[in-house]
C-alpha cells in the first residue's frame, strides 16, 4: 500500500513542478507586444489594426517595409532565457514595463505599453502537458497514478482564441480612431508645406543672430589678449596695486560689452518674435478674405442664377432686383462660441471637433470669440475624465502638460490650472500653448 502511494506521489510532481508560461505562450506574448510597438512607432501603420498573428513569423510576413525596419529595434532588447519559471504576472510585467524601458526603442513606440498590459493580462497562462512518468515495477500500480494526472492539462488547448473576437462598439470605435488619424495625417502633410514657407521668412534673423554671437566670441578673445598684455608689463613696473586696477578696469569693460551685447542679442529676439506674431495674423487674414472671396463668388453665382431664372417678359424688372439683393447688407456668419474637442495627437492636432459632448471621444472645450483663436481646458465630466484617466499618454499627452501625466493611480478627477491655446488653421484647431493640469 505505501509503495503505491510513492508511485502516486512521484507521478504527480511533474504536473505540479511545471506551472510556468511555455514556449507557445511566450511567443504569443512577443508577438502581441510587436504588433502593439510597430502601430504606434510609426504614424502610417494602421493596417496593423486589421491584421491577425500569433507568432512573430506570422506577423513578420504581413509587415510593410517601415514596419519591418522598426522591428530590427525592437528584436534587439535582449529576452531572458529564464521565462519558463514565471508565473502570469511576471509575464505582464516584463512585456508591459521592463521590456519598453530599453533605449534602442523609440518614445513613440514606449506608448504601446498600456495596450500591451491590457492584451497579455487578458491571456490564459497555462501549465503545460506533465512528462510521462516512469514506469514502476508493479503493472497494477501504474493505473491509477497515470489516470488522474492526464486531465488537467486540456482544458487550456483552446482558451486563448476566445479573446480574439471584439465585440461591436470596440470594433466601431477602433474603426472612428482610425479614420481620424488618417485625416490627421492628411492635414499633417499640408501644416509641414506650410512651416516650410515659415522658414523662409526668418533665415535674415538667424544670420543675424550667428553675426551678433561671433561679435561676442571676438570679444571674449580680446579681452582675454588685453589682460595677458597687461600683466606683465604692471609686473615689471613693480606695482602690484596697480595690477588689480587695470584687471578691474578691463573685467568693468568686458562686462559692459557683454550687457550691450545681451540687449543687442534681447532686442532682435524681440523683434523676431514679433515677427512672427505678425506672420501668423497676416496668415489669419488672409484666410479670411479667401473665405470671404469664396462667398462673394457663391453670392454672385446666385444673383446670376435667381436672374436667369426671371420671365423674358419683364427683362427690366430683373436687373434693379438683382442689384437690390446685392446692395441688401449680407448675414454676418457667426461661429460657435464652444467648441468640443478630441485628442490632440503628436503633431498638435485635434483629432475632432464637435457642437456637444460627444462620450467615448470629447476631452477638451474650446472658447473662442472670433472663431481663430480660442483656449480650451479638460472637460470636467465623469465620462470624460474616466476616459483620459485610463489611457492619459494618448488622451491628455497632446493638449496637456503635468508633473507626472502617466501617473493616475488613485485620480478621480483632472483639475485645469491654466487654460491652453489653440488656433484654427487649414480646417484644424492646432495646439499653440499646453494647458496645464493636475489629478485630484
Amino acid at each position: 500500500m505505501i509503495k503505491r502511494l510513492l508511485i502516486i506521489l512521484m507521478a504527480a510532481m511533474p504536473a505540479f513542478s511545471a506551472l510556468a508560461v511555455t514556449d507557445k505562450e511566450m511567443e504569443q506574448a512577443k508577438t502581441i507586444a510587436a504588433k502593439a510597438y510597430l502601430r504606434y512607432a510609426n504614424d502610417g501603420s494602421g493596417y496593423l489594426d486589421d491584421v491577425k498573428a500569433t507568432t512573430m513569423s506570422e506577423l513578420q510576413s504581413k509587415l510593410k517595409a517601415k514596419e519591418k525596419e522598426n522591428l530590427k529595434a525592437f528584436n534587439s532588447v535582449k529576452i531572458p532565457g529564464d521565462y519558463a519559471s514565471w508565473d502570469k504576472a511576471k509575464l505582464v510585467e516584463f512585456w508591459s514595463i521592463t521590456f519598453f524601458t530599453s533605449p534602442n526603442l523609440s518614445d513613440k513606440g514606449k506608448i504601446a505599453r498600456s495596450t500591451v498590459k491590457k492584451r497579455i493580462s487578458a491571456m490564459n497562462v497555462s501549465a503545460p502537458a506533465p512528462a510521462a512518468p516512469k514506469e514502476p515495477e508493479k503493472p497494477e500500480a501504474t493505473a491509477p497514478a497515470a489516470t488522474p494526472e492526464a486531465a488537467p492539462a486540456q482544458p487550456s488547448a483552446s482558451a486563448p482564441a476566445a479573446e480574439e473576437v471584439p465585440s461591436a462598439d470596440a470594433a466601431i470605435e477602433k474603426q472612428e480612431e482610425i479614420l481620424a488619424d488618417q485625416n490627421a495625417i492628411a492635414q499633417a502633410e499640408e501644416e509641414t508645406r506650410l512651416s516650410g514657407q515659415k522658414d523662409d521668412n526668418t533665415w535674415i534673423y538667424v544670420i543675424v543672430l550667428v553675426i551678433l554671437v561671433g561679435v561676442v566670441v571676438w570679444l571674449v578673445v580680446f579681452a582675454a589678449n588685453m589682460m595677458k598684455k597687461q600683466k606683465p608689463a604692471d609686473d615689471s613696473d613693480g606695482t602690484p596695486n596697480g595690477s588689480g586696477a587695470s584687471d578691474s578696469e578691463l573685467r568693468a569693460q568686458f562686462s559692459k560689452a557683454m550687457a550691450k551685447k545681451n540687449e543687442e542679442l534681447k532686442g532682435v529676439a524681440d523683434r523676431l518674435e514679433l515677427s512672427e506674431n505678425e506672420q501668423a495674423r497676416l496668415m489669419r487674414t488672409v484666410e479670411n478674405l479667401k473665405e470671404e472671396n469664396l462667398r462673394l463668388k457663391e453670392e454672385i453665382a446666385r444673383l446670376k442664377s435667381q436672374v436667369r431664372q426671371q420671365p423674358s417678359a419683364a427683362p427690366v424688372e430683373a436687373a434693379p432686383v438683382a442689384r437690390e439683393m446685392a446692395a441688401a447688407p449680407q448675414p454676418e456668419r457667426r461661429m460657435p462660441n464652444v467648441i468640443y474637442l478630441g485628442r490632440a495627437n503628436s503633431r498638435g492636432l485635434f483629432v475632432r471637433a464637435d457642437r456637444r459632448i460627444t462620450p467615448g471621444h470629447t476631452i477638451y472645450r474650446l472658447d473662442t470669440r472670433d472663431g481663430l483663436v480660442g483656449t480650451f481646458h479638460v472637460v470636467d465630466e465623469p465620462e470624460v475624465t474616466e476616459v483620459a484617466l485610463n489611457n492619459p499618454v494618448e488622451y491628455l499627452a497632446g493638449g496637456c502638460n503635468a508633473i507626472d501625466i502617466e501617473d493616475t493611480a488613485g485620480a478621480t478627477r483632472i483639475v485645469t490650472e491654466n487654460a491652453g491655446t489653440a488656433l484654427f488653421e487649414d480646417g484644424k484647431w492646432k495646439v499653440l500653448r499646453k494647458s496645464r493640469i493636475r489629478y485630484e
